[in-house]
C-alpha cells in the first residue's frame, strides 16, 4: 500500500480573478478528474458546461480561488464570490428560507461553487486546508454551498465542519443532478 501524502508537502494558494484565469485549464482539468468519479460520474456535457463557466464566475466581484499543490503539481481546487444584493439563490428553492435569512447585501453570504480534491490526496487534510483558507479570506459573515445527495461521504464532511442543510433545489435542466442540497456554515474558518 502506497503512502498517504501529507500536508507538509503542500501549498496553499489564493488566486483572485487574473490568475483564475490564467490557471482556468488546469483548474477544469482538476474539476474532471474529481468530478468524473463515483459518486458523480459527471459527463463530457459536464464538463464542458463547467469549462464555459468558470472564467465567467471569475469576472464576479470578490470571486475567489483557492489551490493545493505538491511541489509543481495542483492536487485541489475551491472557488466562488460573494452573492450580489440581487443574489436569486434563495429564491429557487423548493422549501423557502425566510427574507431576513435570505437578505444580502454583496458581502454577508460567500459561495462556494465548486470544490475538490485528487483521490490520492483524500484523507490528508488538504480539503480542509483549502476549505478554510477560502472562506476565511472571503470577507463574508456566512457561506452557502450545494451538494447533491447522493455524495453521501462528502455531505458528512460538510456536517462534521459545522455546514448544515437549509433547503433543496430541483435543476432545470437536471445537470448535473436533478436535485442539490443547499448548505449553509454560519461560524466561518479563521486562518492565521
Amino acid at each position: 500500500m502506497a503512502d498517504t501524502p501529507t500536508t507538509d508537502e503542500m501549498t496553499i494558494e489564493t488566486h483572485g480573478r487574473g490568475e483564475a484565469l490564467a490557471l482556468a485549464g488546469t483548474i477544469c482539468d482538476l474539476y474532471e478528474a474529481v468530478f468524473s468519479l463515483p459518486p458523480f460520474d459527471g459527463d463530457a456535457a459536464e464538463f464542458a458546461n463547467q469549462r464555459s463557466y468558470f472564467p465567467k464566475l471569475a469576472e464576479r466581484p470578490g470571486f475567489r480561488l483557492t489551490t493545493a499543490r505538491s511541489g509543481p503539481e495542483f492536487i485541489g481546487f475551491g472557488y466562488g464570490y460573494p452573492l450580489p444584493a440581487d443574489t436569486r439563490w434563495w429564491s429557487t428553492l423548493a422549501d423557502p428560507v425566510d427574507e431576513e435569512f435570505a437578505a444580502e447585501t454583496g458581502t454577508r453570504t460567500f459561495a462556494l461553487i465548486d470544490y475538490g480534491v485528487l483521490p490520492e490526496w483524500r484523507g490528508a487534510g488538504v480539503g480542509r486546508r483549502i476549505h478554510d483558507e477560502l472562506l476565511s479570506a472571503s470577507g463574508t459573515e456566512r457561506a452557502t454551498l450545494s451538494v447533491q445527495p447522493k455524495a453521501v461521504r462528502t455531505r458528512e464532511i460538510y456536517r462534521r465542519w459545522g455546514w448544515r442543510k437549509v433547503s433543496h433545489k430541483l435543476m432545470d435542466p437536471p445537470i448535473p443532478a436533478p436535485v442539490f442540497e443547499i448548505l449553509v456554515l454560519e461560524k466561518m474558518p479563521r486562518t492565521s
